[in-house]
């Protein structure tokens, strides 16, 4: 289970100075899926317990409206993220 520390560290991380959004949305993904419901062969909806000024819910509000402005989506049956380029799909997970 992730605490308060882990969202902030994450969010700490979009100031550094060899900061990468694409790749800070996959390293993060498994942090964003803690914010999560993510029912079988459905998509993903916002936990109940995401709490305003908490930083849980500020990662998880950063987190999605970054992950709007890029090419990704995903696959609700494996709970994955999934990167298309040129009409390609790549698994982003490990």
């Amino acid at each position: 289970m992730y605490d308060e520390q882990d969202f902030l560290n994450a969010l700490t991380k979009i100031n550094a100075i060899d900061y990468n959004e694409e790749k800070w949305l996959i390293d993060n993904f498994e942090l964003f899926k803690s914010t999560l419901n993510w029912p079988d062969g459905l998509p993903p909806i916002n936990r109940t317990n995401l709490i305003e000024g908490t930083f849980r819910k500020k990662f998880n509000l950063f987190y999605s409206n970054l992950l709007n402005e890029y090419k990704f989506e995903f696959q609700n049956k494996n709970l994955l993220l999934l990167k298309k380029c040129n009409n390609l799909i790549f698994n982003t997970s490990n």
